[in-house]
């Protein structure tokens, strides 16, 4: 059956989505940012590759990939929403790909194909496979370059890697990801090998201590690195040659975009994880809740760190205000913006979201734990605007990753909850239209 959903899932969920596709597609021309993407997209499509908007921050990645089309001869904006589309077939079959490989065989294959397709139809995720937008192709090089990596083809895994670079630069991160948890793990198998252990602790001093008094083995560690993170490297260094050079990891227009501290983001995204991961919410919240409880004097602690971050470094990007084409302008206007107490009081929800995002995890390797929090800093923490989209590739890795059981009420609840809320989504986007003064055709709310 393995077999038949590497064919059935692709398949199936591009025939799902095509008519909603078609529907989302006669609406209008252009879709909030595609009024920057589509005309890009089709001057690529037509190999007219000096043409280029000052306005696009990213690299060209997603306008390289309209040149499929070009032979083709559909160089037209149901063509580039087409390639997120495809995009999307893509994902859900390297979804089942390496969920199947994290749940190591608990609840053989159909498993894994539920998981793949509660994760396809997260809401915002789903709702971006209609249109031309970076997210859903950004989304299928990370998934390659994270497929490659845990099968340890080093190679391939960077090509796709630097492919997801230039869709978006932020994964770069990702690709820092994969390589320090390489080196990392190098470190820990070398020095089992030494002592026919099955396994040391990364975070223990016995580790570091095996290996800074044998040359021998410290010498094999660093040979074994070079022979795996050489690809990773010829991404990672002229990459941190292009932010020297370019002075911002942004291209184009970097006066909306400026790097800025932004330590909630990390909350938001803690309850962007709790809402939308029902599994590992309905499954971690007693253990949070007992970890909280058993740790009073850190868990206060915390709290009141939260708190001081919330009073001192709450950021507030000047588009989050102004668009009103976006659920997180309604939040923010009239939650965060209009109650002056509910910041404040979302410390202990952000608290419990964190403990429950931690305790998911805690079944992976050190490795992991290490690197995966760093990369979540790195990645959200220097975004001054608050955008689910940057929350997606994240998220993924997350879901993907958290602690494998049987399947249960959870798992159906979460594909429901996904489904449901695709439901209300799209007929808030056919139905709700209202006018900006300059521009002609209707606008509509988007995630």
């Amino acid at each position: 059956m393995h077999g038949s959903w590497k064919i059935v899932l692709p398949i199936g969920f591009v025939l799902y989505s095509l008519p909603l596709f078609l529907r989302v597609n006669s609406t209008s021309d252009y879709i909030i940012d595609e009024e920057f993407h589509i005309p890009q997209g089709l001057a690529f499509c037509r190999k007219q590759f000096d043409v280029w908007d000052s306005k696009i921050t990213t690299f060209p990645g997603l306008y390289l990939i309209a040149l499929v089309l070009s032979p083709l001869n559909y160089c037209t904006v149901t063509g580039l929403r087409l390639l997120s589309l495809t995009g999307a077939g893509i994902n859900i079959l390297l979804l089942y790909k390496i969920r199947r490989r994290s749940l190591a065989g608990i609840g053989g294959n159909s498993y894994a194909a539920h998981e793949a397709i509660t994760l396809a139809v997260l809401p915002p995720l789903y709702f971006f496979n209609h249109l031309y937008y970076t997210d859903t192709l950004s989304l299928t090089m990370v998934l390659l370059f994270y497929n490659y990596w845990q099968q340890e083809a080093h190679l391939p895994a960077a090509v796709w890697g630097a492919a997801s670079v230039l869709m978006r630069q932020t994964n770069i991160v990702w690709v820092c990801m994969g390589c320090g948890i390489t080196v990392l793990e190098t470190f820990v198998q070398e020095a089992a090998k030494t002592r026919r252990r099955h396994r040391f602790r990364l975070l223990g001093s016995e580790l570091w201590m095996q290996i800074l008094a044998s040359p021998q083995l410290l010498c094999n560690c660093i040979l074994r690195i070079l022979g795996k993170c050489c690809f990773y490297a010829s991404i990672i260094l002229p990459f941190v040659g292009f932010i020297f050079i370019n002075g911002s990891i942004v291209v184009g227009d970097k006066s909306a975009h400026e790097a800025t501290i932004n330590l909630p983001q990390i909350f938001y995204f803690a309850i962007f994880a709790a809402g939308f991961g029902i599994t590992n919410t309905v499954r971690q919240l007693v253990t949070a809740l007992r970890l909280l409880r058993q740790h009073l004097l850190l868990s206060g602690l915390a709290l009141v760190a939260i708190v001081l971050v919330i009073h001192l470094n709450t950021v507030v990007h000047p588009y989050l205000l102004a668009d009103n084409r976006h659920y997180t302008f309604y939040v923010w206007s009239r939650l965060y913006g209009r109650i002056w107490w509910f910041r404040y009081a979302m410390a202990l929800p952000y608290l419990i979201a964190l403990t429950m995002l931690g305790s998911g995890l805690r079944h992976m390797p050190d490795s992991f734990l290490l690197m995966f929090p760093l990369s979540l800093v790195l990645v959200l923490c220097f975004q001054r605007l608050l955008e689910v989209r940057y929350f997606l590739v994240p998220y993924i890795i997350f879901r993907l990753n958290t602690r494998p059981t049987r399947k249960g009420h959870a798992e159906w609840l979460e594909l429901g909850v996904h489904l449901m809320l695709n439901v209300a989504t799209f007929y808030i986007y056919f139905t709700k239209e209202f006018y900006w003064e300059n521009y002609r055709t209707p606008q509509r709310i988007i995630w």
